[in-house]
């Protein structure tokens, strides 16, 4: 199905349109609504934080068994990558379209090798000579590529490149922006309204009026929007998003911070990993034929496999310590053998087990990290496959049609890593139902651990970059 593409909030000019015509972003699926989640709790004393590579039992005065959920307590981000600063001397580029095209060289029959977002800065080299440049100079580009001054951005030795409308990502934790979802059928504004235009847009929402010119559209279906400020009107306070453009503040609520997380392994935590999933379940002890039930497993609390038990009928996943959780609610992360034909021998990749809705990443033949995913659901199949990652965006806005929501936008999607067509890893901000397919062909990760897997894989972006598009990078082997 035919999508515009939003790479920086706004829609990007034709000719990155069609640059990136092979990137254009999948069919997500739309947030459930109110879906919240997943707290932050507690390790074995059930007022402290649960280190990585433990259990998570903990026991309530009660004297009921507690298999707690990490949350992102102590958890560790990637830093950034560097932003580019300048010093004074050199040349700086600067683009003066809302996504800057970087050429793979001085030729604009050449391909768009990356973007760079308005308001940020690059190092630029020394001129560079080649056609497709009328009126203006080719630069180079470091670390590599070329701009142009009339494509795109401007070249100076000036630092003076701030521009007040754009909103930087914020690439410290595990989200770049704030989200919100928007009420169905609310205004969206070009600029803040006057207190006699918001009363109109107010009417045309309600009763089917006619809406003023400052309404740049209504917001009919699901629509999740990245927050740059909030800022006064005469009517009250709206947010103007990343995409410059403004939303009544009551008509929003903000998306709470997804807390589920994945596992870095190593000598400590190893596979196979037994993860809960969709919902708390309950905790048992199994004493031969004899099953207990002690506790609660908590939603997306994590145990090391010790094996599988059929009692009554009833399957069960062990864990240490006589621990077991019904294996209806566990999803198991196994190791695989990496793929010989396909992926050598030291190379970084990536299994998708799309039975299991589980994540591994490899250093070669050595795990280092695991976590739950959600992938295509029925009729929107993730493909299988070995496949490269080729493009990498910080963030970019998906839409689309559901057959049950209609319309959706989804507004910078943030850590995506395409690697055929279409289809992506990325983070999901909207949802915490991790463990079970619901896309639209997409690999959904939780924000924390798309964040790990976009600074870990290739092909790296350079710091103050907002995409890259370079083929051949980090292996993605999808099974069932």
């Amino acid at each position: 199905m035919p999508r515009s593409i939003y790479i920086s909030g706004g829609l990007a000019t034709v000719a990155l349109l069609a640059a990136l015509a092979s990137v254009a972003a999948c069919d997500e699926d739309p947030p459930a609504p109110d879906e919240g989640a997943t707290p932050s709790a507690a390790g074995d004393d059930p007022n402290a934080p649960i280190s990585a590579g433990e259990p998570g039992l903990g026991v309530e005065p009660s004297g009921r068994r507690v298999l707690r959920a990490p949350g992102l307590d102590g958890w560790e981000f990637t830093p950034p990558s560097a932003v580019y600063t300048h010093e004074g001397e050199g040349l700086v580029g600067v683009p003066f379209h809302v996504a800057g095209e970087v050429y793979t060289n001085a030729s604009a029959n050449h391909e768009v090798l990356g973007i760079v977002r308005r308001g940020t800065a690059i190092e630029i080299g020394r001129r560079a000579f080649g056609p497709g440049c009328d009126g203006g100079a080719w630069y180079e580009v470091k670390p590599f590529g070329a701009v142009c001054t009339t494509r795109g951005f401007n070249v100076s030795a000036d630092n003076g490149h701030s521009d007040l409308w754009v909103h930087a990502p914020d690439e410290t934790g595990s989200r770049p922006f704030r989200y919100v979802k928007a009420e169905d059928g609310a205004p969206r504004f070009f600029r803040v309204p006057t207190a006699a235009e918001d009363a109109q847009a107010l009417d045309a929402q309600e009763n089917g009026g006619t809406w003023p010119e400052a309404v740049d559209s209504p917001m009919t279906g699901v629509y999740l929007l990245a927050i740059a400020e909030e800022v006064e009107g005469e009517a009250g306070a709206y947010f103007r998003t990343v995409g410059n453009r403004y939303v009544r503040a009551s008509d929003v609520e903000d998306k709470p911070l997804v807390t589920m997380r994945g596992e870095h392994l190593g000598e400590d935590v190893q596979l196979p990993l037994a993860f809960v999933y969709f919902e708390d379940r309950p905790l048992f002890e199994i004493d031969g034929d004899a099953v207990r039930e002690v506790g609660v497993a908590q939603k997306h609390a994590r145990f090391p496999f010790v094996g599988e038990r059929t009692v009554g009928g009833v399957a069960y996943i062990e864990g240490p310590d006589g621990i077991a959780v019904p294996a209806e609610g566990v999803r198991v992360v196994r190791r695989l053998a990496r793929p010989l034909d396909r992926v050598p021998t030291d190379a970084k990749w990536i299994h998708v087990d799309l039975a299991e809705q589980t994540l591994v990443a490899y250093e070669g033949d050595r795990p280092v990290f695991a976590t739950l995913v959600s992938s295509g659901k029925e009729g929107y199949d993730t493909p299988r496959g070995t496949f490269q990652i080729g493009e990498k965006f910080v963030s970019i806005t998906m839409n689309g049609d559901d057959p049950v929501e209609g319309f959706y936008e989804v507004e910078e999607v943030p850590w995506t890593m395409y690697y055929w067509n279409s289809f992506a890893l990325h983070g999901a901000y909207w949802h915490d139902g991790f463990g079970q397919t619901r896309s639209h062909g997409c690999t959904n990760v939780p924000p924390p651990d798309a964040r790990w897997l976009y600074h870990w894989t290739t092909p790296e972006v350079p710091g103050g970059w907002h995409g890259v598009r370079r083929r051949r990078g980090t292996w993605v082997h999808l099974t069932r």
